[in-house]
Parts: structure tokens; C-alpha cells; sequence
């Protein structure tokens, strides 16, 4: 997805189940000479999660918050930024349209020279069975917004064959 001299995003995953799909990011950062104390910390706090932003319609959007999205060929769309009504009622309504919503990050591995994060978007509901475009950008770390390609097809046969781990 996204590389740089200084950082990697990899789209490392995705786990198909009967109405949605997991998507597992991993995400490696390495210190290089000239970044100071303050901007390690500030990218390692991101990487693992030690610093969500959570971003709410009105609000400017911080450079430092991390975007993901999914666009389908019909040309709907989702971000892990979208306001969705009622999102923390239990149960949460069913939404209308795609939804990706960020799960978070955590998961790795630092030091001061580098650090290791696993993050888990969902996706809802399972994509079509055509390729659709995957999108970052993380304006604060370098990373311009960067689509991939995923191939919606190997999702749909998989959700196919996914069974439930009990009856």
C-alpha cells in the first residue's frame, strides 16, 4: 500500500466471514537520523494505539489521524472517519450503506530505532465480487492518499465457504 524510507503500511490481510470482511493492516516504522524525540513518540504513540483520535462531523481533521476507506465500483463508499447514528446503542441499527470501521491498533513490537503494529478495520457488508479500490493517507507521517487494488471476488468466494465456529 504505502512505503517510504521511513514507514510501511501493508494490507497484510483479509478474513471473510458470511456478512462482512476483517481487514488486518500491519504497520513498521524506523527511526532515521534527524527525527527528534518528540516526533518518534508522537508516530509510536499512533502506530500503537496509545492515541486515537476520533474524528466527529463540524470538527477540522487533526493531520495526525490515520484514514482508511474502501471505494466500490458502484461508487459507493466508506472511511473509517464516517459518522454513523447510533453506533454505541447496543444493539447499534443497521446501517444503510458500507461501513469500515476501525477496530484499532496495538498489537507489535518498539524500540527507539523501531516499531511493529497489527491494526483490524471491518468491513460491511461482504464486497462485491469485483475489484474494488482500498485507500490510506496519513497526512502528519508523509503518506499521500494511496489506493490498492483488492480483488472482491476472492473475499466473496471465501465468505462463501466460511462456517460458523459452533452451530
Amino acid at each position: 500500500m504505502f512505503q517510504s524510507e521511513t514507514l510501511v503500511i501493508a494490507l497484510a490481510s483479509v478474513t471473510a466471514f458470511p456478512e462482512g470482511a476483517e481487514i488486518g493492516i500491519r504497520m513498521t516504522a524506523r527511526r532515521v537520523e534527524g527525527v527528534n524525540d518528540d516526533t518518534w513518540e508522537d508516530q509510536h504513540d499512533v502506530l500503537f494505539g496509545h492515541r486515537r483520535h476520533r474524528f466527529r462531523p463540524g470538527q477540522s481533521l487533526d493531520d495526525s489521524v490515520i484514514r482508511f476507506g474502501v471505494r466500490f465500483p458502484d461508487g459507493s463508499k466508506a472511511t473509517t472517519l464516517d459518522d454513523r447514528p447510533g453506533r454505541y446503542e447496543s444493539p447499534p441499527p443497521r446501517p444503510e450503506g458500507p461501513i469500515l470501521d476501525n477496530r484499532g491498533g496495538g498489537s507489535g513490537s518498539g524500540s527507539s530505532r523501531s516499531a511493529n503494529s497489527s491494526w483490524k478495520l471491518w468491513l460491511w457488508p461482504l464486497p462485491p465480487p469485483e475489484p474494488f479500490e482500498f485507500a490510506v493517507e496519513w497526512p502528519a507521517f508523509g503518506v499521500p492518499l494511496t489506493f490498492t487494488e483488492i480483488d472482491g471476488a476472492a473475499i466473496a468466494t471465501a465468505a462463501g465457504q466460511a462456517q460458523p465456529y459452533w452451530p
